[in-house]
């Protein structure tokens, strides 16, 4: 594919926005801490700047000296950017990590249909943690007290979190026990969230009510085809049970194309049309997408025009300081639409800055 922008460019783009993500108060961990320092690891290759690298390094660092003082959202901690930088840097602490965060995840329990089950109690609809400054801000945004909650539930983001760690962990050590939890772990999450009629991903999944939530979530079907995307090309297109994963993503992005807004972004409930145009999803669609067309697992005819649209779309929604906007803030779950269409944006997060980090590299290595 010829490039839309000179590479220069390109970097310029992704300097400025990792720069200000570095600015993120992270909570290590939480959802998409994982995909934020994934993508200051791609800006570090990206831009040849290595204070990305650095950042990220120092992070998990300071994270394994208190490694041992869990958090409930530790099962989001970024597994695979921890193996990424023990491959850089060659520090056996954290490759320790690693194996000691793989026997940690190892240690959940898994729902009759074989999926772990990451969270025993779900908060239904809580805020999002605003910026004091928002206009929808109030002292009680955020907060769990009188949460109601869903109970144990399955949510696609581990889809990203899950399988492509294993996978990058059977890729640096060549031990078959990581290939075997990488698909222990994604196959039972696909066949509980996957609709097969509708070729998306549902939200979650719900144990005492044994059905999904209904609602085809696009930042969630975002963590689906990218945790798909990144398994795969740790684990090699090999089997029957990589076929699937092969078979099910190219449902996705074959779904996903006629789903595509005329602005090249995607709607936030992806088959509720009057729901917002969200800019996250169009970032994680350009990096697996991007990934899975230089694998050739899709064709260039039409997934390269859908690329275009995206990233020009993205390019569009850059503020002068780096910011993606149009990103929302923290989803917590519901079964209703009116949730997700609700969700304030313009959100400085590393499920926004992250995914454009990622896809602006997938997309150069693309080109090149």
């Amino acid at each position: 594919m010829q490039p839309i922008l000179p590479v220069d460019r390109l970097r310029s783009i992704a300097s400025k926005a990792a720069t200000l993500l570095m600015t993120y108060p992270w909570k290590l961990w939480f959802w998409g801490d994982s995909i934020g320092l994934e993508g200051l690891l791609d800006a570090a290759e990206l831009t040849g700047d290595e204070k990305y690298l650095g950042y990220v390094y120092g992070l998990l660092k300071g994270w394994i000296a208190r490694e041992s003082h869990r958090s409930e959202f530790d099962c989001t901690a970024a597994g695979a950017a921890l193996v990424r930088v023990f491959e850089r840097t060659h520090d056996p602490a954290l490759l320790d990590a690693a194996v000691r965060h793989s026997d940690y995840l190892c240690g959940f329990r898994r729902s009759d249909p074989g999926a772990y089950v990451r969270y025993e109690n779900a908060a239904f609809e809580r805020p999002p943690e605003l910026p004091a400054d928002h206009p929808e801000s109030t002292p009680a945004n955020g907060s769990l007290n009188g949460a109601a909650n869903l109970g144990p539930c399955v949510f696609v983001d581990s889809v990203h979190f899950d399988g492509p760690f294993f996978g990058r962990m059977y890729q640096v050590t060549g031990e078959d026990k990581y290939r075997q939890l990488a698909l222990d772990n994604i196959l039972p999450q696909i066949e509980l969230l996957f609709d097969n009629e509708h070729n998306l991903f549902h939200h979650f999944w719900m144990e005492r009510a044994r059905h999904c939530n209904g609602v085809f979530w696009g930042r969630g079907t975002g963590w689906g085809i990218l945790g798909l995307v990144q398994t795969l090309e740790y684990l090699g297109e090999t089997g029957l049970a990589t076929a699937r994963l092969v078979d099910v993503f190219r449902r996705v992005a074959a779904r996903l194309g006629e789903l595509q807004d005329a602005s090249g972004g995607w709607h936030t409930v992806l088959s509720d049309p009057t729901s917002y145009v969200e800019t996250s999803i169009a970032a994680f669609a350009v990096d697996a997408f991007s990934r899975a067309l230089s694998r050739h697992w899709i064709d260039e005819k039409p997934y390269g025009s859908i690329i275009e649209a995206a990233l020009r779309f993205l390019l569009s929604r850059m503020r002068a300081d780096g910011l993606l906007q149009g990103v929302s803030y923290e989803t917590f779950p519901s079964t209703r639409i009116e949730h997700y269409r609700g969700m304030p944006r313009n959100a400085l997060v590393p499920w926004g800055q992250g995914p454009l980090l990622a896809a602006l590299w997938s997309y150069d290595q693309l080109c090149q």
